[in-house]
């Protein structure tokens, strides 16, 4: 007999599980946001904003339909925890097959990966100055949202959701769409309604089997990104920090991040270089450059009247895009990806709905500078030029939408899942979404959040 299984939540991971899982399950997918329109949550901003952009949505697909589709894998030599460096590793063997469900042209993204980073790696060293190595971020040029396989029976638009349990089981779901209440048993239930959003269904499934776990959503963590300067290159080295910007590889395109180990070792983060075309290093222009490149639709256009959509730079980058031609010159941007651990930041739900509370803390921004002033020392031998700020602020931060860490893992009972990502508590329901990363460098999370699905989508079949 088939197994019924209920997924909560239609983003990256609970879409690749139901299409995964539908040959030999029941499966039941239910969505809070529609089908075929995005929507965007009210988020009460405890302490810093997350962005001036939208970064997290509901509806079919989820955050896939706000996404530009980069696949970067989280390398297990950059995570310190035990415990997620074991699942890491292990999910490692269904990274091709995400790939190729993340819009990858075949099945052989690993080994393109590899080689090109071997290729890269290479031509960097000719230059002796970026010693922490070198990655590589690769985006398919064609990729959509995510869609749920038709044979999944699925449910949008659901205003609700409580669970019934059986001793330290949940026995069915109740949902409800349109103030009217539907109930469907289940033998696995997996929450994947993301970093923001499964905390609450977490507490909900917690309740029902008369338990509790106080550390529910703390340690909510994303990258702080920022434009932090512009650096003038050599004549003799600008032919490779072109390829490093951007290289066309026919069906994708790379972008070559610069890793930045810590002093300490604890933190990695990475710098890319885009085009520019001044060497200003001006902090309210980068953040209209950023908001302009992460809306889209009728807002991008409300955001092209400002009068600094006349700074050359952003003239620059419209022409580029537009004519698909490269920038000119030797002036980079330098675009910094810094790693935050997990820690006291949190996400909670009170009367209003979804409250955040994201902190940049003092020993952050201290490797981030101790980060910054190492790229300078790095960049000084072969550049002209170099106008960075080593001393920056969480002013010049805001999030890369890469939500995530607000459910714990490990072995002891303090934790809320386990490394097969089933709550302690609970023997028949699982997590798996932005939330379950314990540690993620400066790595693009889409695919190890794909890596994870299908894990846990094998472990479901069998």
């Amino acid at each position: 007999m088939k197994k019924n299984i209920v997924v909560i939540g239609a983003g990256l991971a609970g879409t690749l599980i139901c299409n995964e899982l539908v040959e030999k399950c029941n499966v039941t997918l239910l969505e809070a946001g529609e089908k075929d329109r995005v929507s965007y949550p009210e988020i009460t901003f405890a302490s810093k904003p997350l962005a001036s952009v939208k970064t997290f949505c509901i509806g079919g697909g989820g955050t896939t339909n706000l996404w530009h589709n980069g696949l970067m894998p989280i390398h297990g030599e950059d995570v310190t925890s035990s415990e997620f460096h074991a699942i890491l590793v292990d999910s490692e063997q269904h990274r091709a097959k995400v790939a190729s469900n993340l819009y990858w042209v075949d099945d052989q993204y690993t080994a393109e990966y590899e080689s090109i980073v071997s290729q890269m790696n290479a031509i960097a060293e000719n230059t002796g100055v970026f010693s922490d190595g070198i990655d590589c971020l690769l985006y398919p040029k064609k990729y959509k949202k995510l869609e749920a396989d038709t044979r999944i029976n699925a449910y949008y638009s659901v205003t609700d959701i409580d669970f019934v349990s059986n001793g330290k089981s949940i026995q069915s779901v109740n949902y409800y769409i349109n103030d009217t209440k539907h109930s469907i048993d289940a033998d696995i239930i997996i929450l994947s309604a993301g970093a923001l959003g499964s905390p609450l269904l977490v507490k909900k499934v917690l309740s029902a089997i008369g338990c509790s776990c106080e550390k529910v959503g703390t340690g909510f963590m994303d990258h702080p990104l920022g434009f932090v300067g512009k650096v003038k290159f050599k004549k003799n080295i600008n032919k490779l920090i072109k390829q490093f910007a951007l290289l066309d590889r026919g069906n994708y395109e790379c972008r070559t991040a610069i890793r930045l180990k810590s002093a300490c070792g604890k933190y990695t983060c990475a710098a890319f270089f885009r085009p520019a075309l001044s060497m200003e290093n001006n902090l309210s222009i980068h953040k209209y450059k950023s908001l302009l490149g992460a809306s889209s639709g009728i807002e991008r256009i409300k955001n092209m009247f400002s009068l600094k959509i006349f700074h050359p730079d952003i003239l620059a980058e419209i022409f580029s895009h537009l004519f698909s031609l490269p920038i000119p010159g030797r002036i980079y941007n330098v675009l910094l990806v810094f790693e935050q651990k997990r820690g006291e930041s949190s996400v909670a739900y009170d009367k209003n709905g979804l409250v955040v509370d994201w902190r940049i803390t003092k020993e952050e921004l201290s490797v981030y500078n101790g980060s910054l002033n190492k790229l300078v020392r790095m960049l000084s031998g072969i550049a002209d030029e170099i106008n960075v700020k080593t001393d920056i602020d969480e002013n010049w931060l805001w999030s890369h939408a890469h939500h995530s860490g607000t459910i714990s893992m490990g072995k002891d009972t303090d934790s809320c899942v386990d490394q097969d990502l089933k709550f302690h508590s609970c023997d028949n329901v699982f997590v798996c979404d932005g939330s379950i990363i314990q540690e993620h460098s400066y790595a693009n999370t889409g695919l190890t959040i794909g890596q994870l699905a299908m894990r846990l989508a094998e472990r479901v079949l069998q």
